[in-house]
């Protein structure tokens, strides 16, 4: 992490472990930022921390803009950073088995209008089914929102594939 902040360093002390290495977890990284809604997001994974899941847009594009005629980054775009990192964060508490988020809430405070745009998450509890994330996003540096989520392991259907 580049810069420190107390809702972050709160959210490192709460955070559990990714369950993998620092090689396995920079390959799994490469290989979700290959999925094509997080390319053409132009955001980007970074999983080189054990524990916190980061989630960049480092350049603000025409369309990731909306909302209150002003030159703000949209909600939904935001809904959908936070819900990367959210998801990541839980997931990767149930390596072997599917998941997804199934809960999302955010809280706004300040419109967001300047990159780079950083969501920090991660789990800060688990259960055999569940995973409790939290997360914060940061404009240029300053903390515009927060985030908390549920992340459930998926019932087993047979027959789907793998998003890999």
């Amino acid at each position: 992490m580049e810069f420190s902040d107390p809702q972050l360093e709160g959210l490192r002390l709460r955070a559990r472990p990714i369950g993998l290495g620092e090689s396995e977890r920079l390959a799994w990284a490469e290989q979700f930022n290959r999925l094509p809604a997080v390319r053409r997001f132009d955001s980007a994974l970074d999983l080189r921390d054990g524990a916190i899941v980061r989630v960049a847009l480092d350049s603000i594009r025409d369309y990731h803009l909306g909302g209150l005629r002003l030159r703000a980054v949209n909600g939904a775009m935001l809904a959908g950073l936070f819900d990367c990192g959210l998801g990541v964060a839980g997931s990767l508490q149930f390596l072997n088995q599917r998941s997804g988020t199934c809960e999302l809430s955010m809280k706004f405070m300040r419109a967001v209008f300047a990159a780079p745009i950083e969501v920090f998450a991660a789990c800060v509890k688990r259960t055999d089914t569940l995973a409790f994330t939290e997360s914060a996003l940061y404009s240029n540096g300053r903390l515009c929102a927060t985030a908390t989520g549920l992340v459930a392991v998926a019932a087993e259907r047979g027959g789907e594939e793998s998003f890999w």
